[in-house]
């Protein structure tokens, strides 16, 4: 998928150029953050696709997908604090869901803090469900984890 545009919010594919706002993006939001040079590794890889949102020619939002086999694995998405409540992760989603059926994807799974009661919300507006819970799934701090999944 190329670049989709509303309003001042652009959306276009992850690039090797992006790793240093990615990083950034994800200190920002997670505890356990990737480092940078593990971001650069991964934009790299064949099986990891990512996509940004830029606000004013800024990276303020990523979501990394990998897709392996049949499967579209969720692996982080991440918006700027500043940022949130606009839909971005939504449209973030979104892309990542079509690309995978565009694929040949069949599946689609995820892990989720069972504390982030705003990110569960969403994948259950698209369709996912809670198939299992992974106890001891987090560290920093320590929680247990949802696996979510749906059919695509």
């Amino acid at each position: 998928m190329g670049t989709e545009t509303q309003g001042k919010i652009i959306i276009r594919r992850g690039e090797a150029r992006d790793a240093q706002a990615i990083y950034r993006i994800g200190t920002l939001c997670f505890t356990d953050a990737w480092r940078e040079e593990t971001v650069a590794h991964d934009l790299a890889q064949p099986l990891s696709r990512y996509w940004v949102a830029e606000v004013n020619h800024q990276v303020a939002a990523f979501a990394c997908f990998w897709f392996v086999v049949d499967e579209l694995q969720l692996v982080n998405i991440g918006v700027e604090p500043a940022m949130r409540r606009m839909g971005i992760a939504e449209r973030l989603l979104r892309i990542g869901m079509e690309e995978a059926k565009k694929c040949g994807l069949t599946h689609m799974s995820l892990e989720v803090r069972i504390g982030n009661l705003p990110a569960q919300h969403l994948y259950k507006k698209y369709g996912l469900e809670i198939a299992s819970l992974r106890k001891g799934a987090y560290e920093h701090p320590a929680e247990d984890g949802y696996i979510m999944t749906r059919t695509l």
